[in-house]
């Protein structure tokens, strides 16, 4: 870690147990076998390439969430036996990267096929309530194991997890598989490698406009802390806003429900 802290000052003595990260990389691993083996089982059994071609995503995401870190000052192990890749000198460890390749995609995916089917206001609603609880659920045993560390200033957080995430994260993959939803009936033959863009352009449009309020509120020299809490709020604000903008364009009982051209062949 000698040049991490180039941007800001972080260096700290951050260590996890060997044995930790084994069972990481061991978890990670079968989940990512899981989700090969059914999308293998849509391939062949569905005639259904999509998620298949979405891990790709997951790839994309995780190399684009090792740059992210630095500005939300969140530092991981400095032990990390096995990494992909060093982001500003930190080791960014394999298991969370095996994990991204596997769970974003099929979160996508699944959120893709709800509204792909015909969702409501309502239910849509509901799915991002659950992907913003599932994120909490993983966010919170994953900064308590010491895998990540999210370190001062930081607002509104649940043993010592940012919740900003769960919003900026929840929003974005929605965003993403409505992007997929409009583009994936269009991308055939050969242009089926260019659906593992979809999921990854909307969640990393997502972040790039939810996370600036919250970059802003900690990285601003001499930001008080009222004007931390109204840029966390500026920041859920844009996440309502789109949410809202993503249900009134693909729920079924929305009035100004986006039709286009190629519509039927989402059926």
């Amino acid at each position: 870690m000698n040049n991490y802290g180039n941007l800001f000052p972080l260096q700290v003595n951050q260590s996890i147990p060997y044995n930790m990260e084994i069972f990481l990389i061991i978890c990670s691993s079968v989940i990512l076998l899981s989700v090969i083996i059914y999308a293998i089982y849509r391939l062949k059994g569905h005639r259904d390439p999509v998620l298949l071609y979405t891990m790709g995503a997951g790839i994309f995401a995780f190399f684009n969430a090792g740059n992210l870190q630095v500005l939300l000052h969140v530092t991981q192990p400095s032990n990390v036996t096995y990494s992909v890749f060093r982001n500003y000198g930190m080791p960014v460890p394999l298991g969370p990267g095996i994990g991204y390749a596997a769970i974003f995609p099929l979160v996508s995916y699944i959120i893709y096929r709800y509204i792909k089917n015909g969702v409501t206001k309502k239910g849509l609603i509901t799915i991002w309530a659950v992907t913003c609880l599932a994120d909490l659920l993983i966010g919170i045993p994953a900064v308590a194991a010491g895998f990540y560390v999210y370190h001062a200033p930081q607002m509104l957080t649940l043993f010592g997890f940012p919740l900003y995430n769960i919003w900026i994260n929840g929003t974005s993959i929605i965003l993403g598989s409505v992007m997929m939803y409009f583009f994936v009936p269009v991308l055939t033959d050969w242009k089926l490698p260019a659906i593992s863009f979809l999921p990854f352009f909307g969640f990393a449009a997502g972040w790039g406009i939810m996370d600036i309020p919250v970059v802003l509120a900690l990285n601003s020299a001499g930001m008080p802390p009222w004007g931390q809490w109204v840029l966390l709020l500026v920041s859920l604000t844009f996440s309502v806003l789109i949410l809202a903008s993503l249900i009134s364009m693909v729920a079924t009982d929305s009035k100004s429900k986006w039709e286009l051209p190629w519509e039927e062949l989402n059926r």
